[in-house]
């Protein structure tokens, strides 16, 4: 209720104010994924003033100061003027909570001290995820289990991942979680590249569709040591594809199983993807190279593994289209 009084303290006016509350037009939406527990720190750049919708034109001072605000006041937002010509950042720091809770926030800019209306709302959402440190080979399969806690009802779940050629799980369909009980989910990784990266996996109740578990992998993958190194050439532009031969020899006095497998699939098939030789023995690997559109060089690896998936050896092949 607002009133107008004059002087005397006599009402001469008395306004009903009803208020109705809209959600935010976002201009832009920011998602994060980050270890549990921990502090996210981050400095978003601001885009040029001018470049914003809604901002004012022909500003007389110049360059306008920006201001954020946050929705969530535990949440630290503040961004510095840092003169004309210079860029502005927004430096934020958001304690996360624990897996799998998601934080959901917006920040709001304005270019006017009085923060009357913003010109940009941005929309945040903080995925707090356990975290799991991974050492591994590339082409060889490292096996780990993560622990699943039942919740206090009985769950069907499944499990997803955001590199499926690269991660797989098992169970790998549908299972049941039982209730406040305690099991393993078990994980193979086996990356085609080396390098580091983040993988995402999310174990989800497929029947009410809520996030029952997150992990965030982070994989740390070194390369083989190439015992050979071959060097072939390949017609370009051919519509069929080439078949070639190497031989392995099996260092081993007993007899062996061996697998096979590439970081480039699109580009190389074997004959037979494993083989068995005695002791001593020379087996023939026999190659299907896929036919290239245009001329260049790809490295492609060959993977030799035991029977637990461990690297044997890795032969390295360049091929010259």
């Amino acid at each position: 209720q607002v009133s107008f009084q004059v002087s005397a303290g006599k009402p001469i006016a008395i306004l009903q104010v009803k208020v109705e509350m809209q959600p935010h037009v976002v201009d832009q939406t920011f998602r994060f994924y980050h270890p549990e527990l921990t502090f996210l720190k981050k400095a978003i750049r601001l885009p040029p003033w001018h470049t914003l919708p809604g901002a004012p034109a022909g500003m007389p001072a110049g360059e306008p100061e920006m201001y954020v605000r946050c929705s969530d006041p535990n949440i630290i937002c503040e961004t510095k003027h840092m003169g004309p010509g210079e860029p502005q950042d927004v430096f934020l720091k958001v304690a996360g909570g624990p897996s799998p809770q998601i934080k959901k926030f917006f920040v709001a800019i304005y270019t006017d001290a009085w923060l009357a209306a913003p010109i940009q709302i941005w929309q945040f959402y903080l995925h707090s995820l356990q975290r799991v440190d991974v050492s591994c080979i590339t082409g060889q399969l490292t096996r780990l289990s993560l622990v699943l806690r039942g919740t206090q009802a009985i769950r069907k779940v499944k499990a997803y991942t955001s590199h499926p050629h690269e991660l797989k799980v098992d169970p790998e369909g549908v299972f049941i979680l039982p209730p406040n009980g305690v099991q393993d989910l078990y994980i193979g990784v086996r990356p085609q590249k080396a390098g580091s990266r983040f993988i995402y996996l999310n174990l989800v109740d497929v029947e009410y569709h809520q996030l029952v578990s997150s992990w965030l992998l982070c994989v740390c993958c070194r390369q083989p040591l190439l015992s050979k190194a071959f060097e072939i050439t390949l017609p370009a532009g051919g519509g069929k594809g080439s078949n070639k031969r190497i031989t392995y020899t099996n260092p081993y006095p007993s007899r062996r199983l061996y697998f096979l497998c590439t970081n480039r699939p699109d580009l190389l098939q074997f004959r037979e993807d494993s083989f068995e030789i005695g002791g001593g023995e020379v087996y023939t690997i026999g190659l299907r190279f896929a036919p290239s559109q245009k001329a260049g060089e790809e490295e492609i690896l060959i993977h030799i593994n035991d029977h637990e998936d461990k690297n044997e050896e890795t032969f390295c092949v360049k091929v010259i289209y």
